[in-house]
């Protein structure tokens, strides 16, 4: 038996140890905690830094047509981003205006680029190689200091033209500031929100809720992000006094001057038409499927609501061909067009008139004659439709996107994704439609035509007399 004394002193011993040890435990615990949140930081940084690379961490894509059957089915209510405007698509159930359509969201850059299930024809290694070569160069996230950055300042919401004229102009002020080593800054609000929103990267909220609540504030901020990375811009909420000091240049242009403005690619067309096609694809990867806001806080469309009217469940894989008929309201878009055709050779009003005898010169060689063709118009001139529908081998396979479900965001995405495209160069929103084809691959499209001396008909010039200004002046 221990003596008392001696007892009470190992008893000391152990508790001291079992403190000790508990010590020692409790000291590991805390470095595991320090390294396991310098690890989240970490991950944090770098999903920041890597977000242009990543959009669809906020614009997920449909899933592929071989797995959609076995993909969940998508809750009830708003998914992801979404516009409306004019004249020519039907909603299947009957309704009309701004639509909220409870489906997949856009495009994940993980796969190829596919636009309402059609796969885009560019190989995606190279759609991959473009887009971090301008991620890359960008002056925002190589954390440029304000003091060195001239700053190209887009505000307030007057624009010149139409659509198509507006899309121009914001497709020149990101080339106006690549070409002079600017960045573009954006007023919170302004024109270009207005202009992308209804159409590409919707505010991912309900329009239910109020411009002031905590949930839209938070996909606000979500949206700036994305917008700023995604074009390497500056989305500027507040200009308060002194603050546009901090940069070492404040440009303004008004979108007039930007749509008159020529890029100086100092004849390397193909540099500026791979930039062009890049900010293209930028926004086809976050097309708007009827899921969230515009700035203007409206509901938005689904881009692909054209498509569906008309092929429904089968867009995916059917074979058809857009003819674009644009009237280009009187003499200065006839001459705009004369100009154009002095410039390439091309016909002066063969584009213009769509007669039959010129459509089948080119559906017909390419087997498309049996096959859907989707008529686009501004309606100023019904006669070149009624001809066309006379027409015993092209009246039989025309269709009109019904009216009720006519917009031009569903009608740009109907003639982008088709098969061959027939257009008028002197159109804004023909431009638009071929160089986003370009863009995304397609070969197909059919602007600049000439009759030859035994009547046939030939291409004056490849896919890049679009983009040159040489041919399209300011339009390119």
């Amino acid at each position: 038996m221990l003596h008392n004394g001696k007892w009470q002193q190992m008893a000391r011993a152990r508790a001291f140890e079992s403190s000790w040890t508990m010590i020692k435990l409790l000291g590991v615990l805390f470095c595991l905690i320090g390294v396991s949140l310098a690890v989240i930081s970490t991950l944090r940084l770098r999903t920041n830094h890597n977000l242009h690379l990543h959009p669809d961490k906020y614009y997920p894509s449909s899933p592929p047509k071989h797995r959609r059957r076995l993909a969940p089915k998508p809750k009830e209510g708003f998914q992801f981003f979404q516009r409306n405007d004019p004249k020519t698509i039907d909603l299947k159930d009957g309704s009309t205006g701004p639509q909220l359509i409870r489906s997949a969201p856009p495009h994940s850059i993980r796969t190829p680029l596919r636009v309402c299930e059609r796969m885009a024809p560019i190989p995606h290694e190279e759609d991959m190689k473009i887009m971090q070569k301008y991620a890359s160069a960008c002056p925002l996230s190589n954390n440029q200091p304000p003091e060195e950055t001239s700053l190209l300042l887009l505000e307030g919401i007057q624009t010149f033209g139409r659509t198509g004229n507006n899309l121009i102009e914001f497709l020149h002020s990101l080339q106006y500031a690549k070409d002079f080593g600017a960045v573009v800054g954006i007023i919170h609000g302004s024109w270009p929100a207005h202009l992308i929103t209804p159409m590409w990267m919707a505010v991912q909220d309900d329009a239910s809720n109020s411009r002031h609540t905590s949930e839209r504030a938070a996909a606000m901020a979500q949206w700036i992000d994305f917008f700023e990375q995604a074009f390497c811009v500056k989305i500027l909420l507040e200009v308060e006094d002194g603050e546009l000091d901090r940069y070492k240049e404040i440009i303004r242009m008004d979108t007039k001057e930007l749509f008159l403005f020529q890029h100086a690619n100092h004849g390397n067309l193909d540099e500026y038409i791979e930039f062009q096609g890049h900010i293209l694809r930028t926004l086809f990867r976050s097309y708007n499927r009827g899921v969230g806001v515009s700035m203007r806080n409206h509901a938005v469309r689904d881009m692909c609501s054209g498509l569906d009217s008309i092929f429904g469940s089968e867009k995916y894989s059917t074979t058809y061909s857009v003819i674009h008929s644009r009237s280009l309201e009187g003499d200065p878009g006839m001459r705009l067009l004369s100009r154009i055709a002095r410039n390439s050779g091309c016909d002066s009003m063969a584009a213009l008139d769509m007669d039959p005898q010129y459509v089948k010169a080119i559906l017909e060689p390419l087997g498309m004659l049996r096959h859907p063709i989707l008529f686009i118009t501004d309606h100023q001139r019904p006669e070149i439709l009624e001809k066309l529908k006379a027409d015993p081998d092209i009246g039989p396979n025309i269709h009109l996107i019904p009216t009720e479900a006519s917009w031009v965001g569903g009608d740009i995405t109907a003639a982008i994704m088709s098969d061959v495209f027939i257009g008028n160069p002197a159109s804004s929103f023909s431009g638009f439609i071929a160089k986003s084809r370009v863009a995304l691959g397609f070969d197909t499209n059919f602007m600049f035509r000439t009759k030859t001396v035994d009547g046939g008909w030939v291409d004056v010039c490849d896919h890049r007399c679009i983009f040159d200004k040489k041919v399209m002046n300011a339009m390119a």
